[in-house]
């Protein structure tokens, strides 16, 4: 028998699921989806599923699993009083399972499936929806060097599905551009190119073409309208940019086009961005909105504050989130990096997500240490328990 910890407690990773009802977690954010868990048909017999990090879903037949994952949910208790009330055997089995947990072990392990790096500091467009219209960072440029070894360690850790070179800026203005394409191509690692497209020239679009790494390009296009663009992006680049998105169909390049906005004049646009560009070959998505965790005002402004232990969120999970400076920080959502844990000259992406400032984090983004009132995921729409993309519930928040 396993021999039972003196004090255990319910993995905060891990979401309920009951047989025939809908799934209260969906991948978004790295799947181009959404996407669900991956099931079989149920176990005969089953009374609730646990899916964890692994996307999967574990069947189970015996109620008081979920009874024992419930009473240690919130707080450690201590195994042989679990022992006592549930039986020895089914301690064992969620220990074994690691559903249950040692408190120390909590929220250490993680699920990496990308690296965002930010190859440029800055922007060209002042977007309504972005901070960056009201508050824009000096320019900057990630050093080649560095990124090389972003690069190299992504690969090294071996789970690393794609990257991208975003984070509130116009990564086609990157001087090193075709550069890191090319270490994308030697290490064969796929690339998600998020851009408005108004620097994306003939060159970069043949340079993307030739090397085989692009996994979708998105581009930011609001409305096909001129004076409409202009309004929402701060910018009067409409020509270049819708010139440079049809030279991007045209070469074959997959175009997805996200439409930012909301109420109204989303739908509007929205249908006019449809009516343009898929008859050419774009996929036309609405973009979820947000007030960037309260950084985002007028139309967009959310005016969140998230009470009590939070809720859980994937991106500290899955995504490796870099610097202009290589530095590691929580979150694509948190335009001023205020949550930063290690450099990527401090070891391996292994070392630097095991850190205990990486474990800390994560674990006051899961509710299991107490946030403080300023931090970011308080005012982030990814708390609130009715978001519709979450990558986790953790099962201390169902009712």
């Amino acid at each position: 028998m396993t021999q039972l910890s003196t004090l255990v407690q319910t993995s905060p990773y891990l979401t309920r699921i009951d047989p025939g009802a809908p799934s209260p977690v969906s991948y978004f954010s790295d799947t181009f989806g959404p996407t669900y868990p991956h099931s079989e048909t149920p176990t005969h017999g089953a009374v609730f599923g646990i899916v964890g990090l692994d996307r999967n879903i574990d069947w189970h037949t015996d109620p008081r699993m979920l009874e024992l994952l419930v009473a240690c949910a919130r707080q450690p208790q201590a195994s042989a009083n679990l022992a006592r009330r549930f039986g020895a055997g089914l301690v064992t089995e969620a220990t074994t399972r690691q559903w249950i947990q040692p408190p120390e072990d909590l929220c250490r392990d993680y699920r990496l499936v990308s690296g965002e790096i930010e190859v440029t500091a800055h922007c060209n467009w002042g977007c309504r929806s972005c901070p960056v219209a009201v508050d824009p960072k000096p320019r900057q440029t990630m050093p080649m060097d560095v990124f090389t070894e972003i690069m190299v360690k992504l690969v090294e850790h071996g789970s690393i599905d794609y990257v991208t070179f975003q984070f509130f800026n116009e990564p086609t203005l990157d001087r090193y551009f075709a550069d890191r394409i090319k270490v994308l191509t030697r290490h064969g690692m796929p690339l998600a190119l998020y851009t408005n497209a108004s620097a994306l020239t003939r060159d970069k679009i043949e340079t993307l073409r030739r090397s085989g790494v692009l996994r979708t390009l998105v581009v930011n296009l609001p409305s096909v309208d001129p004076t409409e663009f202009a309004d929402l992006t701060g910018s009067r680049s409409y020509a270049s940019s819708t010139r440079n998105v049809e030279a991007a169909l045209a070469a074959g390049l997959p175009v997805q086009i996200g439409v930012n906005g909301v109420g109204e004049r989303l739908a509007l646009n929205l249908d006019g961005v449809r009516r343009r560009y898929v008859p050419l070959g774009a996929e036309v998505t609405a973009n979820l909105m947000c007030d960037r965790a309260g950084d985002v005002g007028g139309e967009f402004a959310q005016n969140l504050l998230i009470d009590g232990p939070l809720t859980g969120c994937g991106y500290p999970v899955h995504h490796a989130s870099f610097s202009v400076g290589g530095d590691l920080f929580l979150c694509c959502n948190d335009y001023y990096q205020r949550e930063r844990f290690a450099n990527i000259r401090d070891g391996s992406i292994h070392d630097l997500m095991t850190s205990d400032a990486a474990i800390t984090a994560r674990r006051k983004v899961f509710g299991v240490a107490v946030a403080a009132d300023d931090f970011v995921c308080r005012r982030c729409h990814n708390q609130t328990l009715d978001f519709a993309c979450r990558d986790f519930r953790p099962i201390a928040t169902f009712g």
